[in-house]
């Protein structure tokens, strides 16, 4: 069970990128290429407060 886990988690992540106008998160997967590609992503924009 723990094998499975210690799989998922090295088969995936998410990284948060910071741009000028908005957050990025990055949903990546890890293939049998051992090169990572980026699955989807989210925005995150920035809302300025007075």
């Amino acid at each position: 069970m723990m094998k499975h886990a210690k799989h998922s988690i090295e088969s995936h992540r998410y990284e948060l990128v910071h741009r000028e106008d908005a957050d990025v998160i990055a949903y990546r997967r890890k293939f049998g290429d051992g090169l990572w590609q980026t699955v989807s992503t989210w925005m995150i924009p920035r809302t300025e407060y007075p």
